[in-house]
């Protein structure tokens, strides 16, 4: 039972959730987990995976890119179909603020810009097709 959590813990999920550029793996990996081994785990176990969710679910308002709210909206559905009544209200309640925050923010954001630019997923995938040196051209010309 221990080598489990071990096994668990060396995932890094929690770690991932708090870099933007990891959440949407990590709430896809959860989502995985919960479908396909949540009733199966110790209950320990359980309550482990269970507060990577909340923190996922928790996080959600920080996080600025689509990919980000599709994960979560996958983890969402997880949630729905894998956890126990007491503990599917709880998180679906978490996500549903996570929802709401995250719209208020994005829309102050919004607001806050006075010139139209590009969303952050949209730019993550331009600039990953640049080799170095263009990358580099690219940094100083942005600054």
């Amino acid at each position: 039972m221990e080598g489990l959590i071990e096994r668990y813990q060396k995932l890094g999920l929690r770690e991932s959730l708090s870099r933007t550029y990891q959440y949407p793996i990590a709430c896809k990996e959860l989502s995985f987990i919960l479908r396909g081994a949540y009733s199966k785990l110790p209950k320990n176990l359980q309550a482990l995976i269970f507060q990577d969710t909340l923190t996922a679910f928790r996080l959600l308002p920080d996080m600025q890119t689509q990919t980000a709210i599709s994960a979560a909206n996958l983890l969402h559905q997880s949630v729905e179909a894998a956890l126990p009544k007491q503990k599917r209200v709880m998180a679906v309640t978490e996500f549903k603020h996570a929802v709401v925050s995250h719209k208020r923010r994005s829309k102050a954001r919004q607001e806050e810009e006075d010139s139209a630019q590009l969303p952050q997923d949209v730019l993550v995938l331009i600039f990953s097709f640049l080799d170095l040196r263009s990358l580099a051209s690219a940094a100083v010309v942005c600054r």
